[in-house]
């Protein structure tokens, strides 16, 4: 079994246990949001409840070419569990939004942007505009957890932060696989271009959910601080991860 396969095979194994641990919220809280935590929140969290819970169609059907081409069928079956992980997401803000009796939105236009995006191009695209979308997500949570005195809202929240740390090295396992023997000066110009999109996308972000992040007291020099580092954080990881896609390393290092 080769170094890659056994990778694939271990995020498999690893959203299986976490789909049979992950729904230990206290779902019986009684909390009612204030009228001025719900002024905050209410848009907001509409718009990420409709974003999380895209099928991923697309991101799956180009994930089945790269399977059938390594001959790793667990690359397929890792990426359609994240995918169902990142739906269990939006059944918990539906869930939140249904206890307070707020609607649910069709459509928002940055969620079609996004989708547009991730349907433009390959799969190294589609992982790339995705995992963006995962790196912003992670302060918009800090912020989420700390908006509102909601148990509930708060435990989500952290639940949430816990599976997207995980879904970052997921996907930095990924991508390691798509950049394998590629010219430095090609990965340089990826990186940058990655960073130009992650500060526009953050900048859309704080403009679409400003009311979060000012209930948590973030500033948008804040948002842009953590965004950045986690991108860093997924760089490296990218790097770590390619030495046992190449062979470079022994077994002990297979699992993130």
């Amino acid at each position: 079994m080769s170094t890659s396969t056994k990778i694939s095979r271990f995020w498999s194994s690893h959203f299986v246990t976490n789909r049979l641990t992950s729904d230990d919220l206290p779902w019986g809280d009684t909390y009612q949001l204030t009228s001025r935590e719900r002024r905050a929140i209410q848009r907001s969290i509409q718009q990420f409840q409709l974003g999380e819970g895209s099928n991923g169609k697309r991101l799956l059907k180009r994930g089945l070419a790269q399977a059938r081409a390594t001959r790793d069928p667990d690359f397929l079956r890792a990426l359609y569990l994240f995918v169902k992980e990142e739906q269990r997401h939006s059944s918990y803000l539906l869930r939140f939004m249904q206890a307070q009796k707020m609607p649910t939105l069709r459509h928002q236009w940055v969620d079609s942007v996004f989708r547009v995006l991730r349907g433009l191009a390959g799969l190294e695209l589609s992982l790339r505009v995705l995992v963006t979308a995962e790196i912003v997500a992670v302060p918009y949570y800090r912020a989420l957890r700390d908006a509102t005195s909601s148990p509930l809202l708060k435990a989500m929240s952290a639940r949430i932060l816990v599976d997207e740390a995980a879904h970052l090295r997921f996907q930095a396992s990924m991508l390691s696989r798509l950049a394998l023997r590629r010219w430095a000066s090609t990965d340089a110009l990826i990186a940058r271009t990655h960073r130009l999109f992650l500060t526009g996308t953050s900048l859309i972000v704080w403009l679409g959910h400003r009311s979060v992040f000012l209930a948590a007291a973030y500033t948008l020099r804040k948002l842009l601080l953590e965004a950045h580092t986690e991108l860093r954080l997924l760089a490296c990881e990218t790097a770590r991860s390619r030495l046992p896609a190449l062979g470079t390393t022994t077994e002990a290092s297979v699992e993130p």
